[in-house]
This record gives C-alpha cells, sequence and structure tokens, in this order.
C-alpha cells in the first residue's frame, strides 16, 4: 500500500489535463468557426453592398438615357451637366459639405445615421466609346478593320517614340506584329498575317496553347497573344475595350487615343482638343465640322484621318463600363459590368458597313430614253431605337 500512495493523485492531475486540452481545443476550434463565419458575414455584407452600387448605376444610366432620348442631343453647357448624371462617382455614405451649417450638418448626418445601409460603397461610370474597339480587326467592315488596325499600331508606335525607358524593355518589338497576331488569335483561318502558320509562334512558348481562333472573351486574354509582353499589355488595357461602338467618341477618348486618330495630332494638339472639349462655356465638340473647324489651323485638314477614315462620333455614350466597391469592415468586395445597347450599335454598323447598290429592273427606265437605266436611290437611313423598358443590358459581369 506504501507503493502505491499518490496514484490517486495522479489520475486525477491527469484526468484535469486531458479536460483542460479538451476544452482549450474545443475554445479554439470554436473561436475560428466564430471568426470565420463572421468573416464570411462581413464579405457577404460587402457583396451586398457592391450590388446596391451596380442597382444605382444602372439607375443613373437610365435616368441619363431617358433625357436624351426626350430632349434630344443637347449641347454646350446643358450637355456637360446631363452627363455628370453618369460621370460623378458615387460614394455612400456622402461626405458633408463644406459650406454647410452647423444645423444642416447635424440634419445630414442624422439622416446617415437613421439610414438602413451598413456599410460603405463607391461606385464610378466609364464610357466605352472612347475606347478602341479590339474585335474590330476582324469586322466585316473594311473601314473598321484597317482604322482599328491603324489606331493599335499608332498607340505602340508612340510609346516606343517617346518613352526611353519603355522603347528599352522593348526594343526587339515591332508593333505592325503585335497587331497581326492579336488579329491571328480572333480570325478563323490558321495562316499568320505576318507569315507562315500561325500556330509556329506558341509552340516553342507551349505545345498547348495556340490560337483560339475566335473573338475574345474577356481582356485578358490578349496576355496569351504572342509579343504582347507585360509592358505592352498594361500600356494597351486602358485604352481597348470589347465593347466599343464601332468608332471613337472625341468628347470623351483618352490623350493616347486621340493621338492615333491622325499622325499629325502630336501631344499639343491632343491637350488644346481636350481643353477645347472641356471648356464649360464652349462644351463638347458637336459634329465632325465642329471638330475639323477647331483643328484646322493647327494640322493640314485636308489629310486629316485618311486611308481609311476612322468613324467619329460625337453623340451622346450608350455603352458603358460599371466599377463598384462595397465595404464592410474589413471586408471588400468589387463588381464589373458592361452595359452594351445592341441597337445603338446597330444603328453604327449600318453607317460603316458597305450596303451592295440595288441592280436596276429590266423594266425600269427613262420615259424620254428607255434605254436609259433610273440611278438607285439611296438606301434610307436606319429608324432611331426607342428606348427599352427596363433596367439597361448587361453583356458582362465579373465578382472579385
Amino acid at each position: 500500500m506504501r507503493n502505491q500512495r499518490g496514484i490517486a493523485m495522479l489520475v486525477a492531475l491527469s484526468a484535469v489535463l486531458i479536460m483542460t486540452f479538451l476544452a482549450v481545443e474545443v475554445g479554439y476550434n470554436t473561436s475560428v468557426e466564430l471568426a470565420v463565419g463572421v468573416s464570411q458575414m462581413d464579405r457577404l455584407k460587402a457583396y451586398y453592398l457592391a450590388r446596391a452600387g451596380v442597382k444605382i448605376s444602372l439607375l443613373r444610366i437610365k435616368i441619363y438615357k431617358t433625357i436624351i432620348k426626350r430632349f434630344g442631343n443637347l449641347t454646350g453647357q446643358q450637355k456637360s451637366m446631363v452627363e455628370m448624371i453618369w460621370s460623378f462617382p458615387l460614394v455612400w455614405p456622402p461626405n458633408a459639405a463644406s459650406s454647410m451649417g452647423l444645423v444642416d450638418k447635424q440634419e445630414f448626418d442624422k439622416a446617415v445615421k437613421n439610414s438602413l445601409m451598413d456599410g460603405s460603397f463607391m461606385t464610378t461610370i466609364e464610357p466605352e466609346g472612347n475606347k478602341i474597339d479590339v474585335t474590330d480587326l476582324i469586322s466585316p467592315s473594311k473601314i473598321l478593320k484597317e482604322s482599328s488596325y491603324n489606331q493599335l499600331v499608332a498607340i505602340i508606335k508612340n510609346k516606343i517614340d517617346e518613352d526611353d525607358d519603355w522603347a528599352d524593355l522593348n526594343r526587339n518589338l515591332k508593333p505592325e506584329e503585335v497587331v497581326n497576331n492579336i488579329t491571328d488569335w480572333m480570325d478563323e483561318d490558321t495562316q499568320s498575317l505576318n507569315g507562315g502558320d500561325e500556330n509556329s509562334y506558341y509552340f516553342n512558348i507551349d505545345q498547348k496553347l495556340k490560337p483560339t481562333n475566335r473573338p475574345f472573351k474577356t481582356l485578358n486574354e490578349l496576355h496569351m497573344v504572342a509579343g504582347v509582353t507585360d509592358e505592352v499589355f498594361n500600356h494597351l488595357l486602358p485604352r481597348i475595350t470589347l465593347y466599343g461602338i464601332k468608332g471613337i467618341n472625341v468628347n470623351t477618348a483618352s490623350k493616347e487615343v486621340i493621338r492615333s486618330i491622325d499622325k499629325q495630332i502630336d501631344d499639343k494638339v491632343a491637350d488644346e482638343i481636350i481643353q477645347r472639349r472641356t471648356d464649360p462655356d464652349q462644351g463638347p465638340f458637336t459634329s465632325i465640322d465642329d471638330f475639323t473647324n477647331f483643328l484646322r489651323n493647327k494640322i493640314n485638314i485636308e489629310n486629316f484621318n485618311k486611308n481609311p477614315p476612322i468613324p467619329l462620333y460625337f453623340e451622346s455614350e450608350f455603352n458603358f463600363r460599371i466599377k463598384s466597391r462595397g465595404f464592410y469592415k474589413k471586408a471588400q468586395r468589387e463588381i464589373f459590368a458592361i452595359i452594351y445597347d445592341f441597337d445603338k450599335v446597330k444603328e453604327q454598323l449600318v453607317a460603316v458597313l458597305p450596303t451592295p447598290s440595288p441592280s436596276p429592273s429590266p423594266t425600269q427606265g427613262n420615259a424620254t430614253n428607255p434605254n436609259q437605266q433610273p440611278s438607285p436611290s439611296p438606301s434610307p437611313s436606319p429608324k432611331p431605337s426607342s428606348l427599352p423598358s427596363g433596367p439597361p443590358q448587361i453583356v458582362f459581369w465579373q465578382e472579385y
């Protein structure tokens, strides 16, 4: 019995240690699961805050299109004010204006506090008409195909000519070959525009990688094209789109895209164009005549935008890109959406696609000269599309 003294104490201590370990382990697992659950809940709330930003953006675009449809293409300061419906970034909760009085600020803070919106979001709307549509490289329209090709080549060439550091990183880059590779990736044949089989350019890189022979689904796919390095991709990305307007909207295009319209437009002329279109007194350009008159004393207008002419537009925007971010505590979610107006794009295509002349009927003729065939009547211009019911159409949706 003397040898068994202390056994009960050891058993009790072991039992306490085991119970303590189990309690700590269960408590730790519970706290981890609780933290994961709370994090998922915060991410879910941030996601719906981002969705709320998209919904409000759709409403803003709908209001803008309704005003343009009812009152037509506004000019000058009126147009600039109406475009603020979609162009002004929206943040929730809003910041109180510094000019507010104490009473107004208190009422403002009270309204924000009583809001059911728990968290914050930030949303922006950008036009797509100010970018070059990459899919126009395989367009059935010769004008769109050649003009988009020339613009993409010009954007890369201008970067090489003006940025020595960038040119040094891409010293073996040939802009024409890169744009040809982009075209080869989308066109239906397997013959490379640079010569040979287009698949051979990818055989040494990755035997499984080859052109898809279809239009891009996302712009990130452009990164797989031969010759599109990180530098080229990052330079092109803000200036290209897959949802363009079959031309360029001069009133919203970036400086680099404006310069790609014509070789005569340098940095100075491009800056003057941007300054003119943002002038609150004069407002954006209203037509091609207004634009060319502005350029008349700055470039040789007789040789402007030739071979082939790039379709230039000065009307209101109709394709948009929505970016919405939702924030809740430490969680953040982002939604990216593209709004596409098929009816308006169809109208633009009618203007640039070739229309075959109708063959005259054998029985038709001139009353005074039966052998003389009447000249074909011009094809009627497309009727303006009516404003569709419901929200604007979303053709692309991506969540982060």
